[in-house]
């Protein structure tokens, strides 16, 4: 793309964006920090199903899921937080997926740090993005940001395939919360409100089921060549030594299912997004151990959403809307979100 001397600096930078977007070849999204495509990631051992570890860890996620459930009707309810407090939870969702979106778009990815946009579609869903990002922000035409968030949604799915996209689906949770509370018919805005943040806590619970099973589980070798790079893996500094990187990414990929699994089902949900918040939250905190800024901003930026959801969750996670209860169990309290 050529540009005349007598174009202004700013419809520079915006021709310039959009000749990167049309020339940049197809590629799969950088996952856990890692080219994909890389050939050393084919000689990475992997488990087999009858293998031991495979086999204790599933024993191990099938024990937490039920104690989960088991647990989710004997622990206490905690009071229903005041109208302020949840308008102000929502309010922080709102900010964070816009400044997310905002710098994930500047950076040229779409929904997520490692999800480059290429050609002149992913051009396009790159200004879509960023304008839902402003919009968010400013806090205007919430209910078309909404329609428009799913709409960049299923435009990412067209522009890297379902699979890729179904990791990041908890952006169409938190498009479909922002209908609900921002429905321009009081009557179905009152109908839809109730069900909200259930909608929220299942879709962030399938996202990070997707990436369990697709970063690690089944994209051991993108783990394993992560933890070369950077050393992660602290069990045998703690003393066990047998517990190596190929065991790691397997141990974080049953987890990270566990939490998503845990989520959709509703039970134990505030103490599972705590724990959940705490992880994430280390991550970013051993990028910066480890001097690596870049990486811990690039983790931040992809968190900002989540980390949001996470307090929503853990200030509204009381409600018995779409959950899992055992036969005999009466609903308690249920949750509803207030228009921000």
């Amino acid at each position: 793309m050529r540009h005349n001397a007598r174009i202004a600096s700013g419809t520079r930078g915006v021709l310039g964006l959009l000749g990167w977007s049309v020339t940049a070849p197809a590629q799969a999204h950088v996952r856990w920090f890692t080219d994909p495509n890389a050939p050393e990631l084919a000689s990475f051992p992997a488990y087999s199903w009858s293998d031991p570890e495979v086999l204790v860890w599933s024993a191990i996620a099938l024990v937490l899921i039920v104690a989960s459930v088991l647990l989710d009707s004997r622990l206490p309810s905690p009071p229903i937080v005041r109208s302020k407090i949840r308008h102000d939870a929502i309010e922080l969702l709102r900010i964070c997926t816009g400044m997310s979106f905002v710098l994930t778009a500047y950076g040229g990815e779409l929904l997520a740090p490692h999800l480059s946009a290429y050609g002149g579609f992913g051009a396009f869903l790159l200004f879509l993005q960023a304008f839902i990002g402003i919009l968010l922000i400013s806090n205007n035409l919430m209910y078309h940001a909404a329609l428009l968030t799913g709409l960049l949604y299923l435009g990412a799915v067209v522009q890297f395939g379902l699979v890729p996209a179904l990791e990041y689906i908890s952006v169409l949770g938190i498009a479909v919360f922002l209908f609900c509370n921002h429905a321009p018919e009081p009557a179905l805005r009152d109908r839809l409100k109730p069900y909200s943040v259930a909608i929220l806590r299942i879709f962030t619970g399938l996202a990070f089921i997707a990436l369990g099973i697709n970063e690690k589980l089944i994209g051991f070798a993108l783990g394993q060549s992560f933890m070369g790079q950077y050393p992660w893996n602290f069990m045998p500094a703690v003393g066990f030594s047998w517990f190596d990187d190929q065991l790691f990414v397997l141990s974080a990929g049953v987890i990270e299912v566990v939490f998503g699994v845990i989520l959709v089902l509703g039970t134990t949900t505030r103490v599972n997004v705590l724990v959940l918040s705490l992880v994430m939250l280390t991550s970013n905190i051993v990028f910066l151990l480890q001097r690596e800024q870049e990486n811990a901003l690039i983790e931040l930026v992809g968190h900002m959403p989540i980390m949001a959801t996470a307090v929503i969750l853990l200030l509204l996670g009381y409600g018995q809307r779409l959950k899992f209860r055992l036969p005999g169990r009466r609903p308690g309290a249920v949750s509803t979100a207030v228009a921000a």
